[in-house]
């Protein structure tokens, strides 16, 4: 059955909603640095991770480049060499010797074709790559990334001051509170939990489990009294709508 906190007066129960107000504040600002906190870890892994590819695409690149240029000058070797076997065609005399420098002029020159279309397929793969390394939509998500976990961290800083001035606020008014108050703040705290102390609603009702409350404890509340619950215990004031 409901019954009025006949000792809890108007201004000591302000000690104890504001007692209450400060501790839920800092729950709730704990809660908010953990959860920027890993959504930062999560961000920064992600972006890791792209930058990680990217450089991993352009070592890729660059080794295609440099296999290009090695191709390049092997090609140019074997086109010599093909045209040194073509030369000295001219000054053979026997059938032999013919035929062997034009088995060499013909393999240099098929090793020319091989080096040909294995440098076609090495542009084709080093164009594509410049094609992903070019990509607007992959540089773009990459700058919103990094300007998120800009955010995120400049979130962190500020998180983590306000839960400073919280503490601070909430150790000075424990400091300057009756013992006797403080020592039922958390007595009430041990038996329902954050929050104890809660307004009506709107419609007369507990805030916490939505009991109505009986019109004779509603008029005592309206008269500045404090009761408690008839259904979960928590107590109940009344507040006038701002």
């Amino acid at each position: 059955m409901a019954y009025i906190i006949s000792f809890v007066e108007a201004v000591k129960l302000q000690h104890l909603l504001l007692l209450q107000k400060l501790e839920m504040e800092i729950k709730s600002t704990e809660r908010a640095i953990q959860k920027v906190k890993t959504q930062t870890e999560e961000v920064a892994k992600t972006l890791q991770e792209m930058k990680e590819r990217r450089e991993s695409l352009l070592k890729k690149m660059e080794e295609i480049q440099r296999e290009m240029l090695n191709h390049r000058r092997l090609i140019e070797e074997c086109r010599k060499k093909a045209k040194q076997a073509e030369e000295r065609l001219n000054a053979v005399k026997k059938a032999e010797e013919y035929r062997a420098l034009m088995k060499e002029k013909a393999r240099h020159e098929d090793c020319v074709i091989k080096l040909r279309g294995s440098l076609k397929g090495l542009e084709e793969e080093l164009k594509r790559l410049q094609e992903i390394k070019e990509d607007k939509r992959s540089l773009r998500e990459l700058q919103e990334l990094e300007e998120e976990l800009s955010d995120l961290r400049y979130s962190y800083l500020r998180l983590e001051d306000r839960l400073k001035e919280l503490e601070h606020g909430y150790r000075e008014l424990r400091a300057n509170t009756e013992q006797v108050l403080v020592e039922e703040y958390e007595r009430l705290k041990r038996k329902y939990g954050l929050p104890f102390a809660l307004p009506l609603d709107s419609f007369s009702a507990c805030t916490n489990c939505g009991t109505r409350l009986p019109s004779a404890l509603y008029s005592r509340l309206v008269g500045g009294q404090v009761v408690t619950c008839p259904t979960c215990g928590r107590l109940v004031y009344y507040e006038e709508a701002r």
